[in-house]
């Protein structure tokens, strides 16, 4: 079992962090502290590019919408869709004495209030769809669609039973959205997968109940028709997606259905890390391994395929990690590099100031061409961000 190598650690904020989110080009990362501010980063300087309070209360959740849109959903009971593009903001660090006010702040495109009760981060879908806690009761999910114009498709998405104190789920603690499939973690240890119709009724296809605490975390795995959650306990589960078409030979739990009648919801899969606390999963875009930020400091990389684990190592210093997040893998083809052979006006002249401008041209070809291959090698590394209690994220070169 091999031990990732370090590459660098990003240091400027001063709470823990909560979320983190690679841009598509793997050259930018946003990070959210547990104080409501964010900030971008550049993966080839790594100093801030951009700096603002988005929310008065800790942040949830950070997600790149598109290339210009960023979510930020936060404990304050607000979402908000931002537009980040060449604008100039601000880049210097805060302190406790500063006013956040004077930070400029990207363009808003959109907010919506929503309920933050339930710490449980908003899940989105493609550019413009996204899922969280219900607005009047939190073991319910509203679906919502923000743009052109603000839309709630699916209200109270929830489990339903015929008699309530047979089998209660608790609330919401982790949710995930595909385009007809609505997957959501509860309190009870439960994980449920609503269908979703274009009328906008949801079918609950899928309830189990595998962990033994609540819910933290679920992550998808399209390619692979599954998924997997963690929670407060010790266990990593993969599940169906298509639970009803799954010829792969099942584990079966014991669980009641909408009649109230006992039927036989099955996980594909179980890993017991002997460790309690997974407060943060997450599958890499090439879909071959999975990271588990755990609450005793470390984080453990598994094959995803068959939950082997492949690495483990300790994730941040003494005060331990929140949140774990991959670079992306599949990029299209880098542009070619700047070159500096081109042909010299100046050539013919000896006069000393045409001289000065070949020089500062050159120079500039050849910082162009530097910072070319600079992104270059970032944008191939294989990035594992770590996100720590002491305000901090290391960064992992990664399989």
């Amino acid at each position: 079992m091999s031990t990732p190598a370090a590459v660098a650690t990003l240091r400027a904020q001063s709470h823990p962090i909560t979320a983190i989110a690679f841009h598509s080009s793997n050259l930018r990362l946003v990070s959210g502290d547990d104080d409501g501010w964010c900030i971008q980063w550049s993966l080839v300087t790594r100093r801030p590019l951009a700096v603002w309070k988005s929310h008065s209360a800790a942040l949830l959740t950070v997600k790149w919408m598109s290339d210009e849109l960023l979510l930020t959903h936060g404990r304050d009971n607000k979402l908000y869709l931002h537009r980040l593009n060449d604008s100039p903001l601000d880049t210097d660090i805060p302190s406790a004495d500063n006013n956040p006010d004077d930070w400029r702040r990207p363009w808003l495109v959109a907010s919506l209030d929503v309920n933050a009760l339930n710490f449980c981060p908003a899940a989105t879908w493609g550019t413009n769809r996204i899922a969280v806690p219900g607005t009047l009761d939190s073991d319910t999910v509203d679906v919502y669609d923000l743009l052109p114009e603000l839309r709630r498709p699916y209200k109270a998405v929830q489990p339903k039973f015929k008699t309530v104190t047979i089998c209660s789920v608790g609330i919401v603690m982790a949710i995930e959205l595909m385009e007809d499939r609505l997957i959501a973690g509860y309190e009870s240890g439960h994980v449920a997968i609503f269908k979703l119709h274009e009328d906008g009724i949801s079918t609950k296809i899928y309830l189990c109940k595998a962990h033994s605490q609540p819910i933290l975390s679920v992550a998808l795995h399209p390619a692979d028709s599954t998924f997997i959650s963690s929670g407060a306990d010790s266990k990593i589960v993969k599940h169906p997606l298509y639970p009803q078409l799954s010829n792969i030979e099942c584990k079966t739990v014991t669980e009641f259905g909408d009649d109230d009648d006992m039927t036989e919801s099955a996980y594909l899969r179980m890993v017991d890390i002997k460790h309690t606390g997974i407060a943060s999963i997450d599958i890499r875009d090439d879909e071959k391994i999975c990271a588990v930020a755990c609450w005793d400091g470390m984080v453990r990389v598994f094959l995803y395929k068959s939950l082997k684990l492949l690495a483990s190592f300790k994730g941040g210093r003494q005060q331990g990690i929140t949140c774990t997040k991959f670079g992306r893998t599949e990029l299209s083809d880098v542009a070619g590099l700047a070159s500096d052979d081109s042909e010299n006006p100046a050539d013919t002249t000896a006069d000393d100031i045409a001289l000065t401008r070949v020089f500062d041209r050159n120079r500039a070809v050849f910082s162009s061409t530097v910072m070319s291959k600079r992104e270059q090698m970032v944008r191939n590394q294989h990035w594992l961000a770590v996100g720590g209690k002491d305000g901090k994220i290391g960064l992992w070169e990664i399989y």
